[in-house]
C-alpha cells in the first residue's frame, strides 16, 4: 500500500502522521476549490430558474417530485444511504486515473463521504436534481435512475455536496419556501433547487471538512437528523467490503466512527485478491466476462439508453467456498441483493432489479445474463482446485434443489449442471480433472459418515489405480454436488465394494501383486461388518499358486507349519502370511488355519461349482482322501450344504461329484456305475464307466448316499446330467412353437419342468459297451418312472397351458438303447417301424413284462404272425420238466407247438418262436439247448447258462446250486463234480450230460 494512501495510520486514520509532512494524493494538484462562481455555478442558477417556471406552469409536478423523493427515502432505499454514497464515489473514481480512495466518516453531527475521483459536472448535478436523469448509461457503472442519492433525505434535510468544480447544498425548508411562492402543495421536493455554497466559508467552522478538502475531489456532508446516527453506524458496521472486488479503480475504503477506523483495501498477488475488511482478511479469485446482449435481451434491459455490452463477475472466496451467507451465495448488483444464487462466492452483474435493487426481476435480460454467468463459472471453476485439495472447486457448486429456491437460482443451477456434465470437473487419483463418465466412484458404503478407515487405507496404497475419484472429493457435500451432475441417474454410478477392492489388485504380478493383496486385505478388514457384505466377493487374496481368491473362510486358509509347501490353490501366499498386519486382517475376515473339515468344505465348493484352476484329478483325489478324515456323515452334510448354496445364475450348470473309474479317469456320478449286474467287477469293456473300488473301498457308503448306483434308479435327479441342457432347450422350443397359439411370447427362462427326477442316471447309457447298454436298457425298461411323462409350465404366468413330453429316459433309449435277442445285441430302435428292421427285436420287446408300457411309449404293436406246418400241441413241461419251478402259476398249462415256420408280414423264417396266449409256437433249430434258450427268452425267464443246462439235464432245482458249485471248483475237486452229476443223472432218468461242455 502506498504511503500516501495509507488510511490505517495516523492518529485519526488520515493521510498523515501528526507533526509529519503532509503526504497528499495527486488530486491536490487540481485547481483550488471553486467558489460561488464559474461554469457549474452558472448552471445551477439557470436550472433553478427553469425548475421554478416549470412548477409555476405545472403545479402538479411539485407533488409528483415530492412524493417520489419521499418514496425513495422511506421505501426500499431507506437503509441504503451508505451504499448509494459509496457507489456514487466509485463511479466518480472510474474516470479518475489517479484516484483510488473513498473515506466515510460519521460524527455526532455529520456524515462525510469523500473521494479523489472526477469532480462533479453539469450532467451529474442534473441527475441529483431530477429523477431518472442519471448520466450513467454504461451498464458497467453502478448507479442508475438518479435515485440513489435521494435516499439521504432519510437521514438529513439539508444534504451538501462539495466538489472542486463547484459546491452546493439542498435544503428542505428553503426549497419549500421558494416553491410555495409559485405553487401550493402538502409536500415539497428538495433536490430540484440546489443552493450555491462557498467551500472556504463552510470549512472555516468544520475541521473535518477542512481536512478532507486537503486531498479529496468530492465531499458529501450530511447534517444528521435526530436519531439517524444509529442506523448509519449499523450500515458502516455491516458494509460489505467485498464491494471492492468489482471496482478495480477503488483500492481503499475507510469507514470511521467514534474513534474507530475500519480500513478496507484490496491487493493483487499471483492471480489472487487479498481483501482486508478492517476485521480480518480473505482470499479471493475473481473472473470476469463481457457479454453482448441479444436483441431480445436488449429490449428487456434496464434502460433503453444502456449499453449492449454487459460485464459479469464471479468472485470465489477461496477459504470458504461452501459457506453461502449474506455476502456469498447471493446475486450482487455491486451490493448484495435478497435473491440467493446458491453459488459459492459472489455473482455480480448489473442485473435488472426492482427500484430499490433488492430483488432480481424475471425476464429475458436476467435469464440471458444467468446463462452467460453459468458458462463463466463452468469455465473458471477448475482454477479453484489446488494440489493439496484438487476437489476444492466442487464446494462452489450450488446445493441440490430445495423448496423455496428462486427461479433465478434454479436456472443458474440447471445451466451450470448442463455446462459441467461433459466437462473435466472431477479429479482422479493423480489430481487430474476428468469428465464425469471417465472415472470410477468409490462405493457408497465407505463414504458414509463415520466410515473413514477403509478410505484412508485405500488412499495410502501408492500403487492404487489412478482412474478413480480423488479422495478429496469423497465428502458428503462434494459427493452430493457430483451426484447432481448426473441428470439421468441423479447420482454418480457408485462402484460395488468388491469392484473397489479388486481395483487394487487388478493386473498385478510379482512383488506388486503381493503388495496389492496386502493393501486390499487390510482395506477389506477395515470395512464395518454391517457395511461390507459385498467385500467377500472380491478376489483379493493371493494364494500359493499365484491365483486370486475372495476372503471366503471355507475356501482359503492360512498355511500351517506342517502344511505341504507345494503351490496350493487354497493356501494364502507365504509373503502375506509372514506379514503381521495382513495376518490380523485375514483373521478379521474369518480366514484361519486349515482343518480337515475346513479343507473338505473348501474342496467341495471349489470342485462342485468349478471354483478352481488346478487339474481336477489332483483335487478330486484329495477330496476323497480328506472325506475319510471327516467321516461319512459329516462329509455328506458338507456336500449337500455346498450344493444348496448354488447361486441362481448357476441353477442349470452341470455341478457334480466325480469318482475315479477303473481306467484312472475322473467321471461325474451320472457317468459312472458301481459294480453289479450292469458292470460286473471284471468287465474290462466298461472299465471307463466302472467305479474304481480299489481306490474307493472306504468311500462306497458315501458314494451311494451321494447318488452313485449299480443300476438305474427311479428317483434320480437328472438336472445335472449331461443330456439335460439340450433336452430342456428342445422342449422349450416345443412349448413356444407357433402352432400352439400362445397369448404372447413367454419368458424363456421361466419355462421349466414341474419335476426333474426320473429314471436314471442316463449319461452312462451313452458310455457303456453294447452288452452293458443292453443290460442297462433292460433295467430302464423295467422302471415305472421311465414311462412317466415330464410336464413343462411357465413358473409365474398361468395364462400358458402346461405341456407334457415323453421322459428323457425314453428319448435316450430311442437313440442309445440296445436289446439282446436271438443271441445277438441290436439297437433298440431296430424294433421300431412298420415293418421293423429287426422283427426278433420287436418280439423281444413284446415279450417283456412291461410290454404294455413299452408299446405305448415307443408306438409299437403286435406283428401279424402265422404258423405254417404246425404239429399237435404237447405240454411244455413234458418236453423240459426242469422248467416247472421257473414258470409262473398261470403259465403251468403252457403248450408247445412245433411248426415248420412262422410267417410275419408275409416273410417266413423271420421269427423262431411266438407265444399266443398259452400256446408257444417253435421252429426247431435242431439243437435242443438252443430251442430251450429261445423258448425261455420268449417267456422272459432270464435264466443263466447253468440253469439252462440243469433244466436240459433235468437237475432238480434243489440240486442246481450244488451243480453250480461243482462246476466252479472242477479243477480242484473233480470227484465231487462227478458225484454231483451222477446224482443228477439218477434223478433225471434222461440221457445226455452237461460234462460235454
Amino acid at each position: 500500500m502506498k504511503r500516501e494512501y495509507d488510511f490505517s495510520k495516523g492518529e485519526r486514520g488520515k493521510f498523515f502522521h501528526q507533526n509529519a509532512r503532509l503526504n497528499l494524493p495527486r488530486s491536490i494538484e487540481e485547481p483550488d476549490w471553486a467558489g460561488a462562481e464559474g461554469r457549474l455555478c452558472e448552471f445551477i442558477t439557470a436550472e433553478t430558474e427553469k425548475t421554478i417556471r416549470a412548477y409555476h406552469e405545472q403545479p402538479s409536478w411539485v407533488t409528483r417530485d415530492a412524493n417520489h423523493e419521499h418514496d425513495t427515502a422511506h421505501g426500499g432505499y431507506a437503509h441504503r444511504q451508505l451504499f448509494e454514497l459509496v457507489q456514487n464515489s466509485a463511479d466518480a473514481l472510474a474516470d479518475a486515473p489517479n484516484g483510488k480512495a473513498i473515506l466515510i466518516r460519521l460524527t455526532k453531527d455529520y456524515l462525510y463521504c469523500a473521494d479523489d475521483g472526477k469532480a462533479v459536472d453539469e450532467a451529474g448535478l442534473q441527475a441529483l436534481m431530477s429523477s431518472y436523469m442519471s448520466p450513467k448509461r454504461n451498464t458497467s457503472e453502478i448507479g442508475r435512475f438518479g435515485l440513489g442519492f435521494k435516499s439521504v433525505l432519510g437521514v438529513t434535510d439539508a444534504p451538501e455536496f462539495y466538489s472542486r468544480a463547484g459546491s452546493f447544498r439542498f435544503d428542505r425548508r428553503q426549497a419549500a419556501e421558494r416553491i410555495s411562492r409559485v405553487a401550493q402543495a402538502e409536500r415539497y421536493p428538495v433536490f430540484p433547487l440546489p443552493i450555491l455554497v462557498d467551500p472556504a466559508t463552510a470549512s472555516e467552522d468544520d475541521g473535518e471538512l477542512r481536512e478532507l478538502m486537503a486531498w479529496a475531489t468530492n465531499i458529501v456532508r450530511l447534517p444528521m437528523k435526530p436519531g439517524a446516527t444509529d442506523d448509519l453506524a449499523r450500515q458502516m458496521r455491516e458494509f460489505p467490503a467485498e464491494f471492492l472486488l468489482f471496482v478495480d479503480h477503488v483500492r481503499y475504503l475507510t469507514l470511521e466512527h467514534g474513534g474507530q477506523s475500519r480500513d478496507c483495501a484490496l491487493e493483487r498477488s499471483n492471480g489472487e485478491l487479498r481483501l482486508d475488511t478492517g476485521d480480518g482478511s480473505s482470499r479471493w479469485k475473481c473472473f470476469k466476462t463481457t457479454h453482448t446482449l441479444s436483441t431480445e435481451a436488449l429490449e428487456n434491459r434496464r434502460s433503453l439508453d444502456d449499453s449492449g455490452d454487459v460485464p459479469i463477475w464471479w468472485a470465489a472466496l477461496l477459504d470458504r467456498l461452501h459457506e453461502p451467507g449474506n455476502v456469498s451465495g447471493r446475486f450482487w448488483a455491486f451490493f448484495p441483493t435478497h435473491t440467493a444464487s446458491l453459488l459459492g462466492g459472489i455473482l455480480n452483474a448489473p442485473w435488472k432489479t426492482n427500484e430499490d435493487r433488492q430483488n432480481l426481476l424475471a425476464g429475458p435480460y436476467n435469464d440471458e445474463l444467468i446463462d452467460v454467468a453459468a458458462k463463466l463459472v463452468a469455465t473458471h471453476l477448475p482454477q479453484l482446485a489446488t494440489v493439496l485439495d484438487p476437489a476444492r472447486h466442487l464446494d462452489a457448486l450450488p446445493r441440490r434443489h430445495e423448496a423455496g429456491d428462486t427461479k433465478h437460482s434454479e436456472r443458474l443451477r440447471d445451466r451450470l449442471d448442463e455446462a459441467l456434465s461433459h466437462a473435466p470437473v472431477v479429479p482422479d487419483q493423480n489430481r487430474r480433472l476428468c469428465k464425469l463418465e471417465d472415472i470410477s466412484y468409490a462405493p457408497r458404503e465407505v463414504t458414509e459418515p463415520r466410515v473413514e478407515e477403509p478410505l484412508k487405507k485405500w488412499e495410502a496404497f501408492d500403487l492404487r489405480p489412478t482412474d478413480w475419484l480423488h479422495h478429496s472429493s469423497l465428502t458428503r457435500e462434494r459427493l452430493a454436488r457430483i451426484d447432481r451432475l448426473f441428470p439421468r441417474l441423479n447420482q454418480a454410478p457408485r462402484s460395488s465394494l468388491w469392484r473397489w477392492l479388486e481395483a487394487l489388485v487388478e493386473g498385478r504380478e510379482g512383488g506388486e501383486a503381493i503388495a496389492a493383496s496386502k493393501a486390499a486385505i487390510q482395506v477389506a478388514a477395515a470395512i464395518p461388518e454391517e457395511k461390507g457384505k459385498d467385500k467377500y466377493l472380491a478376489d483379493i487374496i493371493l494364494t500359493q499358486n499365484g491365483s486370486w481368491h475372495a476372503p471366503d473362510p471355507e475356501k482359503v486358509f492360512l498355511p500351517s507349519s506342517d502344511d505341504n509347501q507345494r503351490a496350493a490353490d487354497h493356501l494364502v501366499h507365504a509373503a502375506l502370511a509372514a506379514d503381521t498386519k495382513t495376518v490380523a486382517a485375514l483373521k478379521a475376515l474369518g480366514i484361519k488355519h486349515i482343518s480337515a473339515e475346513s479343507r473338505f468344505r473348501s474342496l467341495a465348493g471349489a470342485l462342485i461349482h468349478g471354483y478352481t484352476s488346478e487339474p481336477n484329478g489332483t483335487l478330486w483325489a484329495e477330496f476323497w482322501q480328506v472325506s475319510r478324515d471327516v467321516g461319512t456323515e459329516e462329509a455328506f452334510t458338507i456336500v449337500t450344504d455346498t450344493i444348496g448354496k448354488e447361486d441362481a445364475y448357476q441353477a442349470y450348470q452341470n455341478w457334480s461329484i466325480c469318482a475315479r473309474a477303473r481306467t484312472g479317469d475322473w467321471q461325474p456320478l451320472h457317468s459312472i456305475l458301481l459294480p453289479g449286474d450292469i458292470v460286473p467287477p471284471k468287465d474290462d469293456q466298461n472299465s471307463g464307466v466302472a467305479v474304481d473300488t480299489e481306490f474307493h473301498r472306504e468311500d462306497l457308503t458315501l458314494l451311494e448316499r451321494l447318488g452313485a448306483t449299480a443300476t438305474p434308479r427311479q428317483d434320480q435327479e437328472l438336472s445335472n446330467d449331461n443330456f439335460f441342457q439340450q433336452f430342456l432347450y428342445l422342449r422349450r422350443l416345443d412349448f413356444t412353437a407357433s402352432d400352439r397359439n400362445l397369448p404372447r411370447k413367454p419368458q424363456w427362462s421361466k419355462l421349466n419342468f414341474v419335476s426333474t427326477t426320473g429314471s436314471g442316471p442316463l449319461q452312462v447309457l451313452r458310455l457303456l459297451s453294447d452288452e452293458g447298454k443292453a443290460r442297462y436298457t433292460d433295467a430302464l425298461l423295467a422302471l415305472e418312472t421311465t414311462y412317466e411323462q415330464w410336464t413343462m409350465r411357465h413358473e409365474t404366468q398361468s395364462i400358458y397351458s402346461e405341456l407334457s413330453f415323453q421322459s428323457p429316459a425314453i428319448e435316450l433309449l430311442k437313440e442309445h438303447g440296445r436289446i439282446l435277442c436271438a443271441g445277438e445285441i441290436v439297437p433298440l430302435k431296430d424294433a421300431f417301424g412298420d415293418p421293423p428292421a429287426n422283427p426278433v427285436a420287436l418280439r423281444a420287446l413284446l415279450s417283456h413284462p412291461m410290454a404294455a408300457r413299452i408299446k405305448e411309449a415307443f408306438g409299437i404293436s403286435e406283428p401279424a404272425l402265422e404258423p405254417v406246418g404246425e404239429e399237435d400241441p404237447i405240454p411244455l413241461t413234458d418236453v423240459w420238466p426242469g422248467l416247472t419251478p421257473y414258470l409262473q402259476l398261470d403259465s403251468s398249462a403252457l403248450s408247445l407247438i412245433h411248426c415248420q415256420k412262422l410267417v410275419a408280414d408275409g416273410e417266413g423264417d423271420a421269427v423262431k418262436c411266438m407265444r399266443v396266449d398259452t400256446d408257444i409256437y417253435l421252429v426247431e433249430t435242431g439243437d435242443d439247448s438252443r430251442d430251450l434258450q429261445i423258448v425261455s427268452q420268449e417267456l422272459d425267464l432270464r435264466l443263466s447258462e447253468t440253469e439252462l443246462a440243469a433244466i436240459q439235464e433235468y437237475v432238480p432245482p434243489q440240486d442246481v446250486e450244488s451243480l453250480r458249485e461243482a462246476v466252479r471248483e472242477r479243477t480242484t475237486d473233480a470227484e465231487r463234480l462227478l458225484q454231483a452229476v451222477g446224482k443228477a443223472r439218477l434223478r433225471s432218468g434222461l440221457p445226455g450230460s452237461i460234462l460235454a461242455v
